[in-house]
């Protein structure tokens, strides 16, 4: 059929559209659009053929055209055709449709036909030109889920009225549904459920800010409790253990009667850490042997508790770590195996994995082994009480600190960077927030760093030698030498160090770590606390009895991935949450006292010297970084983590 001057209806993108033909070739047709664009169209794409039209008023004519389609699809009853076509025919055409509904089959009346079926394809199945009625038990079912959305939508539109409304300061407490929404918005943000109630919610306060505001709608209607922490909810992380895994822990046992462990319990052992450390990981054995000195690095043998895919291990995994804030401590395992079986706590045997490290008569290593162990720690030291027996001479402790002292010498020799900062502990409880300057560098802190480092490289040894597979975590050099950092301020050093290296990853392949300055380096120190600490402990004792190995690498790999991301949110978590407590309490303690403060950059940073929290003042721009100002709080807010000083003078 010769089209050329004919408006025509074709299918583009599953719609019906209307153009003008400006030329007829072979099997494609030249349309013009009602803006006057060209474009070549399939003949086989064309469903309706009205009459011959001057290019000039084609405009003019299509949109009469369309409204009147418009119009009468809008009245055609699809159900009451389908009703009357349905036996006996399983496939028609839109020319026979609107024949058999309209008695006749005309351009526009086919038009408004194909119109009304796409607006209503419960009825009628498309297949290129033709069409089906669908069987009688796929209406009914597909009727049955459109009226389920219809409810959902219905249901999500009611929601958002109430939530809007509560977001507004007035609670809809009238509304039947309320409490209801109320208490699956709670869910949704405790326990990070999937939710219709928790996207609308989002929907309407915004993705970024939906849990924070979640959080203070709540607090507003009283659902958040005096003990819960605002970070961990807004962040949706777990704070209590469901019923299965405090049963798991319940009934553990002690480990004591295995024959195959080396027995350590007649060497006198100590554990030094923080004075409030429940979760205690390691301890530390010294023999002197005249010059020569034999050193235990003794772990907490958690894969003695706790095996792959149990109850105990799934809420490990789930959780990735133990989560340290200053008013509240959410540990990775229930506290019965945290801080009770598995902990190395002072008279109580334990099993333990222990690096038997020999050592020359200059502190030089000779030789190490891996083994299962029980142990019994003697003694628990904070690292106070052991930077006064260090000073007092205390022989195995300052024999400790010279290995240390070593160990952290060869390490900077490859590059490693030696520099810790201090840190402010804060402590909040019962209303009352302590803060502790903590000096980093100590006798105590060094021995017990430097230990926990040697056993994390000794065992990546091992596992490298031994194809052992394991998490190893590695660290790129910087692309170009740290800057020199002799004579800079403390805080200055440590922006400019940290600035030059880059992110440490985990990863299945040994590997330099620059920043310890370690050709390989894995991490097996804190399995009570750290999820990938115990799975390489797991690949360990796995391997020195002699069995398969619980993780292969597609699960490393995965356990990789969660770790990862995880331990950004925590370390993020942790550091939103003391900053949130330190400036609580400056905001107490010294709103308008003079505060010493540091330049940071030239964008007007400032760090208080005795809090080592960062603000902003804008007359800071004006001065170098390094000098020293007195400045008093201009403004605060704790839960934005905002601080703005005012430099004096």
């Amino acid at each position: 059929m010769e089209l050329d001057g004919h408006i025509v209806e074709f299918v583009d993108s599953g719609a019906l559209r209307i153009g003008h033909v400006r030329k007829s070739e072979h099997r494609r047709l030249r349309i013009v659009d009602r803006r006057g664009r060209e474009s070549s169209v399939p003949r086989s794409k064309v469903l309706v053929v009205h009459g011959r039209a001057p290019e000039d008023g084609f405009p003019k004519a299509a949109d009469t055209m369309l409204e009147a389609a418009v119009e009468r699809a809008a009245a055609i009853d699809v159900e009451l055709l389908w009703n009357a076509v349905r036996e006996g025919r399983p496939d028609t055409t839109l020319d026979e449709l609107t024949a058999q509904y309209f008695g006749r089959s005309a351009p526009e009346l086919q038009s408004a036909m194909f119109r009304a079926l796409e607006a209503d394809s419960l009825y009628f199945g498309r297949r290129g030109g033709g069409y089906h009625p669908r069987p009688e038990a796929q209406v009914a079912s597909e009727r049955a889920r459109l009226e389920r959305e219809r409810e959902k939508e219905a249901f999500r539109n009611r929601v958002g009225d109430m939530l809007r409304t509560a977001l507004a300061g007035d609670a809809p407490e009238t509304e039947p549904e309320w409490n209801g929404v109320v208490d699956r918005l709670e869910r949704w943000l405790r326990h990070r459920e999937k939710d219709e109630v928790g996207s609308v919610f989002r929907r309407i306060a915004g993705t970024h800010q939906a849990r924070e505001a979640a959080y203070e709608l709540l607090a507003r209607l009283g659902r958040i409790r005096e003990n819960d922490d605002r970070f961990l909810l807004i962040g949706g992380f777990p704070t209590t253990f469901a019923s299965p895994v405090l049963e798991a822990a319940r009934v553990l046992e002690p480990v004591l009667d295995d024959a195959r462990r080396a027995d350590w319990t007649h060497r006198r052992t100590v554990a030094i850490d923080d004075v409030e450390t429940v979760e205690i990981d390691d301890a530390l054995t010294v023999i002197e042997d005249g010059p020569r000195t034999r050193l235990g690095i003794h772990i907490a043998d958690v894969a003695a508790f706790s095996a792959k895919g149990d109850a105990l291990d799934s809420a490990a995994s789930a959780r990735t770590a133990t989560i340290y804030l200053p008013n509240v401590t959410v540990p990775m395992f229930p506290s019965r195996l945290s801080a009770g079986l598995a902990s190395l706590v002072a008279g109580a045997p334990r099993p333990a994995f222990t690096i038997d490290v020999r050592f020359d008569s200059d502190h030089a290593l000779e030789a190490f082994e891996i083994s299962r162990s029980v142990i019994q720690v003697a003694e628990t030291m904070t690292y106070e009480a052991a930077d006064r027996a260090i000073a007092l001479g205390e022989r195995g402790l300052n024999r400790l600190l010279a290995i240390a002292r070593r160990l952290q010498a060869a390490r900077a020799a490859s590059g490693a960077q030696t520099h810790r900062r201090p840190e402010i502990k804060v402590h909040a409880a019962n209303g009352e927030i302590a803060l502790r300057r903590v000096d980093a560098d100590t006798p105590s802190r060094l021995v017990v760093s430097e230990m926990m480092i040697l056993a994390n490289r000794l065992a990546a040894d091992h596992a490298a030698r031994d194809r052992l597979p394991v998490i190893y975590r590695t660290q790129e050099p910087p692309d170009q030498a740290p800057p020199d950092t002799t004579g800079l301020p403390e805080a200055l050093r440590f922006e400019t160090l940290r600035k030059s290296f880059k992110r440490s990853r985990l990863s299945l392949s040994p590997a330099p770590h620059a920043g310890l300055g370690l050709r390989a380096y894995t991490q097996l120190s804190s399995p009570i606390r750290r999820y990938a600490d115990l799975v390489t402990q797991r690949q360990f004792a796995a391997a020195l009895s002699g069995e398969p190995h619980p993780y292969d690498t597609d699960a490393l790999l995965g356990i990789i991935t969660s770790a990862e991301s995880a331990e950004v949110e925590i370390r993020k978590l942790e550091q939103t949450s003391t900053t949130y407590w330190i400036l609580t309490y400056l905001s107490r303690e010294k709103a308008g006292a003079p505060l010493t403060a540091m330049v940071i950059d030239g964008k007007g940073t400032l760090e208080l010297t005795d809090y080592l929290v960062r603000g902003t003042a804008s007359e800071a721009r004006d001065r170098k970084p390094g000098d020293v100002v007195t400045a008093h709080i201009d403004s605060i807010r704790p839960t934005a983590g905002a601080l703005r000083l005012r430099i004096l003078g």
